[in-house]
């Protein structure tokens, strides 16, 4: 009788973000990380909005806030499409480029 190999487990989330230091780029385990810090941020600083009537620093502070995470979001993505080369490009830069014909 053979043993049955053992099924592979998902390493999770933190162990994702601590194998991150030692690859290139950014993976799933650090995005949910980022996203979630992001998410309380903006819990408090909701909070703070509420329990300070619209103060003009927390308004200020919310503002920096959402532009830094929507800088993060482009940029992550525009990495991502860089690294990843689109399938149509590949196609045509494998075929040879034709030539014209020439007239008389």
């Amino acid at each position: 009788m053979s043993a049955a190999p053992a099924p592979t487990k998902r390493a999770g989330v933190f162990r994702d973000v601590i194998d991150s230091i030692f690859e290139p780029g950014v993976n799933r385990g650090v995005l949910v990380v980022m996203n979630g810090a992001f998410a309380g941020l903006f819990a408090i600083l909701g909070y703070l909005l509420f329990a300070t009537r619209l103060n003009i620093h927390v308004c200020a502070l919310t503002v920096i806030a959402a532009l830094l995470f929507a800088a993060i979001q482009w940029f992550i993505r525009e990495v991502a499409a860089v690294q990843k080369p689109p399938a149509a490009a590949g196609a045509a830069a494998a075929q040879p480029p034709r030539q014209k014909k020439k007239k008389l």
